[in-house]
């Protein structure tokens, strides 16, 4: 797939367009995401929306007598193509599905896989419902996983604390990030390590169990090679600010999260998430790693089961 050429020729957003490149062809297929082919009645519009002077890939899916809309956050060093599962179970449950790469992921501009505050994910996340809003049948639903977790849960958190309405009604958090596993011993690291250096090779993880899927992220055209020491100490200020806020979202998220999950310190943020949310349901799916939407297709079953339970 030539991600350069594809990420050059990409054009905005358009409703109205339905129509696609060869390159954008031949991406969808790649990853999986032309449920325009594999579902007789969805439209599948592809492009870029303009926020905070990044151009934030999108797609959008539409459906006749569509239920709702879910909004779908993918993790860091993932982007829209990895998250074709459960774009596939949104739109086989009858809703329209928007997800979009984030800045320095996927087909967005940006530094590669770093920000300079995670507010700006949040900004973005609000310049996304904004251009939707005149397009897509409510209610609003917010999926996220892992990193897309913490800007679900940022962004509800700014909306509470200044008294601005909840755009969501229901909330998935698969295996949320607030911190990482170690994260103590990493920002003693990151301190020492940001000195010298800008960035540190990727360290790729087995987090699933899936050898397949593993295999495809390792050579991924779409993924950065390189861990930004500016995005760590975003993270870092984020941390400190998230867990220190005195709110309480009036939602209740369903948290999923695997046993053997070694990403994120699940002991440590699931609490903290209890404090954040109104009520929690948590699920632990067991055996299960980080990314869950491409764990084993048996743990995967269960987990979709799961959420389908919830709708």
């Amino acid at each position: 797939m030539q991600a350069s050429q594809l990420k050059q020729q990409l054009q905005p957003l358009c409703i109205e367009r339905v129509t696609h490149s060869p390159l954008e062809h031949e991406y969808f297929r790649h990853y999986g995401l032309d449920f325009e082919n594999q579902f007789d009645t969805v439209k599948h519009c592809f492009g870029y929306i303009d926020s905070c002077h990044y151009k934030v890939s999108c797609h959008l899916y539409q459906q006749p007598n569509s239920q709702g809309t879910w909004f779908i956050m993918h993790g860091y060093f993932d982007h829209a193509g990895l998250m074709q599962h459960m774009i596939r179970f949104f739109l086989q449950q009858g809703y329209d599905v928007v997800t979009y790469d984030l800045p320095g992921h996927g087909l967005s501009t940006g530094r590669p896989a770093t920000i300079p505050d995670f507010s700006i994910y949040s900004l973005i996340l609000e310049d996304v419902l904004n251009y939707h809003k005149k397009h897509l049948v409510h209610p609003y639903h917010a999926f996220g996983q892992s990193t897309g977790c913490a800007i679900i849960t940022d962004f509800l958190s700014e909306r509470v604390a200044h008294n601005n309405p909840l755009p969501f009604e229901k909330v998935v958090l698969s295996a949320p990030l607030i911190r990482p596993c170690h994260w103590n011993i990493g920002r003693f690291q990151l301190y020492f390590v940001r000195l010298f250096l800008k960035q540190l090779p990727r360290k790729f993880t087995n987090n699933s169990r899936d050898l397949v899927f593993l295999k495809k992220t390792h050579n991924d055209p779409l993924t950065a090679r390189i861990l930004p020491t500016q995005w760590v100490s975003a993270l870092d200020r984020w941390i400190k600010k998230i867990e220190s806020k005195k709110i309480n979202i009036p939602l209740s998220p369903l948290i999923i999260q695997g046993t053997k999950d070694t990403t994120v310190d699940a002991n440590h943020n699931i609490p903290v998430l209890q404090k954040l949310y109104r009520d929690t349901k948590i699920l632990w799916l067991k055996d299960a790693r980080h990314h869950l939407p491409n764990e084993l297709q048996e743990t995967r079953e269960t987990y979709i089961d799961w959420i389908a339970k919830q709708l």
